[in-house]
């Protein structure tokens, strides 16, 4: 699985806190959907199917599809694509490869991770491989741009339509998904390790306090709590103000988006003297 690697920040004083409900931690998942019915490619023409998914936490971190029981008599003609929910881009999943020989009833799994691509004129055997194109001049469906890598699905929103699209771009051949296809999506909705950016000295006489704090990934909020208060909704940087004198200290955790927080909190300890 991959991870991502980003920084999330925000900016709010503390006179705007507000209270939190105590939140059920959820999981990261993985979900399978499928599309059993075949998938028929007319000759020198276009066909879609989808998949639905729906309250499936978290942001995407992998996505894997299987083409079940695939045939076509010029399987050089084959383009499959796939479009994520909300998203303009479409991934080739085969485009152009497979050579001139029959495809019967073989099932391809695209994986990023998969250790080799689809070739160019050889046979494809079932097997896992990596998304392939070899025409590089290949024309993306309408209002889409191309891609050759599931990972530009990364950091979005699993929930919504997964649309399959297979093309047939040239006469005499046709084709089908017999088996259909399905789509294995990964989420993360794990809250990031949380980093002090800013903080007070170590001592000082100054009755305000600004702590910055920063995540390791996106899509995560942030609660505070500030001396012997209690846990409340905040954002970086976070200023203090009116400061007795004396000893404080602040706590920092992360929140994933459906409400699991983060173990270890980050932690500012200072002194304001007189």
């Amino acid at each position: 699985m991959r991870r991502l690697a980003l920084m999330t920040t925000g900016v709010i004083t503390l006179g705007g806190l507000a209270g939190l409900a105590t939140a059920t931690p959820t999981q990261a998942a993985v979900r399978t959907v499928t599309h059993p019915p075949a998938v028929v490619v007319p000759d020198v023409g276009s066909t879609s199917a989808t998949v639905d998914v729906a309250n499936l936490p978290g942001r995407i971190t992998d996505v894997d599809v299987v083409l079940t029981n695939v045939f076509h008599t010029w399987p050089d003609d084959l383009d499959v694509f796939l479009r994520a929910p909300g998203s303009d881009r479409v991934v080739r999943l085969m485009s152009d490869v497979c050579g001139s020989g029959d495809l019967v009833g073989v099932t391809l799994t695209i994986d990023d991770d998969a250790g080799t691509s689809l070739p160019d004129s050889a046979a494809c055997p079932s097997g896992a491989y990596r998304p392939s194109n070899v025409d590089a001049v290949e024309v993306a469906p309408a209002g889409t741009t191309l891609a050759d890598s599931l990972s530009v699905f990364d950091g979005g929103n699993a929930n919504g339509t997964w649309t399959l699209i297979a093309t047939d771009d040239a006469g005499g051949d046709t084709g089908q998904l017999a088996g259909g296809f399905s789509v294995t999506i990964t989420t993360d909705d794990a809250p990031g390790i949380t980093t002090i950016t800013s903080r007070p000295k170590k001592t000082t006489t100054k009755r305000k306090a600004t702590v910055g704090f920063a995540a390791d990934k996106p899509n995560v909020t942030f609660q505070c709590k500030v001396d012997a208060k209690a846990w409340r909704s905040c954002t970086s940087p976070l200023t203090l103000k009116h400061l007795k004198p004396g000893k404080h200290k602040v706590r920092v955790r992360s929140v994933g988006e459906s409400g699991q927080v983060e173990a270890t909190p980050a932690l500012v300890r200072w002194r304001v003297r007189r």
